[in-house]
């Protein structure tokens, strides 16, 4: 529970720092907004044109961009540090949080907001509760699995940018694994087969993102629920492994911060 608290006021403090500018909060989350509605719209012309594909309908894909962009957005507005994680690794940044009592990486993902995460999490919800046509069971495993895959996204989010401990400047290989895992978790899993799919629930977790918490929310089973916990379980544990390990490597700075 001090965890918990400690992670709720440190968030709290990043979302009243961002609504100290509110026409750029607002206008990030409504640009965001936006973005993911085009790519809606688009799924909906293609499946007016092609009503199927493998299985897969408009309400499906509905189901995909709703808990990846509920997920993302959550992962991206209450730890985006662990998105910026490369950066300050490669600039020595990381000296401040060293000697604060709570776990290093706990202050380091808790330490940023990404506003415009907002606009995903508040799209992924509404899009899912007028077009899913969701039940009330649908909205309360909706809210579950959309917390494991913010989970899994954070964790990932780290691992990724942790390589930095061993390759110095890893922000653009970072950034792009991050951008890889949201690419390939939004389209129908039917696209995927042989040695990609493997990929796609080892090295790229989008089949645990994604594909898992849809084919739970059309037909709930317990033993894809637990292979989904085991996999969320190894993504908390490889993501703080790589960091543990990697901050052994870590090197100083020497720089001289003030945080408010």
């Amino acid at each position: 529970m001090n965890v918990v608290r400690f992670t709720g006021a440190y968030v709290w403090a990043n979302l009243r720092i961002t609504l100290a500018y509110r026409a750029a909060f607002f206008s990030a989350v409504l640009g965001m907004v936006i973005n993911d509605a085009i790519w809606v719209v688009f799924w909906w012309l293609f499946f007016t044109r092609f009503p199927s594909v493998d299985g897969y309908g408009f309400r499906d894909i509905v189901i995909v961009w709703s808990i990846c962009a509920t997920a993302f957005g959550l992962a991206v507005g209450l730890a985006g540090g662990a998105f910026t994680l490369a950066s300050r690794i490669a600039r020595g940044e990381l000296d401040f949080y060293l000697v604060l009592p709570k776990p290093v990486i706990l202050h380091l993902v808790v330490s940023r907001m990404d506003t415009s995460g907002w606009g995903d999490a508040l799209f992924g919800v509404a899009v899912f509760a007028f077009l899913a046509s969701p039940t009330p069971m649908d909205a309360v495993a909706f809210v579950g699995l959309s917390l494991i895959a913010t989970t899994i996204f954070v964790s990932y989010a780290i691992a990724v940018n942790s390589l930095a401990f061993w390759t110095g400047r890893a922000e653009t290989l970072s950034d792009q694994l991050i951008f890889g895992l949201i690419t390939f978790a939004t389209y129908p899993e039917k696209l995927f087969t042989g040695a990609v799919k493997v990929v796609l629930y080892t090295v790229v977790p989008a089949g645990f993102v994604a594909y898992i918490p849809v084919s739970l929310l059309h037909e709930w089973d317990w033993g894809w629920a637990l292979v989904l916990l085991a996999g969320t379980i190894g993504s908390i544990s490889v993501a703080v492994t790589t960091f543990t390990v990697g901050l052994r490597r870590y090197q100083s700075g020497n720089l001289t911060a003030m945080r408010a």
